[in-house]
């Protein structure tokens, strides 16, 4: 089966990775994806991160993604977005964390032709120089899909990249939300670009964060297909407490059992 992690933010930090510890899975921190998080000095913050997380592995940390929009014409608010990665990529080279989730922030609702057809190439502008520094701490960017239809973008961003520390991850509670494309296909288009994944459950109508097996989600086809062509990919139960994400690794090792 894949390695399997758990996501916390809050108050959980410390209770979550013990757990992890105890049980020698990973652990994803969300703390530094919200902005007040971001703003000021952040030492403290990185201290009691980097203590709570000594020795878990994998260790990923998912990015800051309220309205920030990289592709954005407005130079300006590109600069805020910058200013926010920047930060919490820091952050995320300090407490030792390989994996750094960031949304792509695609809209599928502007149907403007200029923006499908400069999107791929404002990302690259944006991403590449990230890329670059966070190859220096060690850390792979994966691109998370949020309102996508398919995977097809990121397979594009990833591929025109060409950087090693520039990868994919799928949220499968985003897909079952906003494409008609199961995850089984997701999971076989990104293939070995796969390094990451977040899992939760839902009715299809609302991101719930559910425990797995909660929601509408194949799951036996969802793991077959990541055993198959990713078996590298990470997966992460982002149900975002504690109890909750027991629930759901129990629940993937009894599927993955089967």
């Amino acid at each position: 089966m894949n390695k399997l992690a758990i996501n916390t933010v809050g108050d959980e930090l410390e209770a979550s990775a013990e757990f992890c510890r105890g049980h020698g899975i990973g652990l994803e921190v969300d703390d530094f994806a919200f902005p007040l998080n971001l703003d000021g000095d952040m030492t403290e913050m990185i201290k009691r991160h980097a203590v709570a997380t000594a020795g878990i592995s994998p260790l990923s940390l998912h990015g800051p993604f309220l309205d920030l929009i990289a592709t954005s014409p407005d130079p300006a608010i590109v600069e805020v977005c910058r200013k926010r990665h920047r930060a919490a990529l820091y952050a995320a080279g300090e407490i030792g964390a390989t994996l750094y989730v960031a949304h792509t922030n695609f809209n599928p609702l502007i149907r403007n032709g200029d923006y499908v057809k400069n999107f791929t190439k404002r990302m690259l502008d944006f991403w590449l120089p990230l890329a670059d520094d966070a190859a220096k701490s060690r850390i792979v960017i994966c691109f998370e899909n949020l309102w996508e239809p398919g995977p097809e973008l990121q397979v594009e961003l990833i591929s025109a990249a060409a950087h090693p520390n520039l990868k994919a991850s799928f949220d499968n509670g985003h897909a079952l939300v906003f494409s008609a494309r199961p995850a089984k296909y997701w999971i076989e288009t990104l293939g070995l670009n796969l390094v990451h994944c977040h899992l939760h459950d839902n009715s299809g109508e609302f991101d719930e964060h559910n425990p797995v097996a909660e929601g509408k989600e194949n799951w036996p086809e969802l793991l077959d297909a990541a055993e198959k062509f990713s078996p590298e990919a990470i997966f992460v139960a982002e149900s975002d407490y504690l109890e909750k994400n027991k629930l759901s690794l129990q629940r993937l090792r009894n599927l993955s059992s089967r």
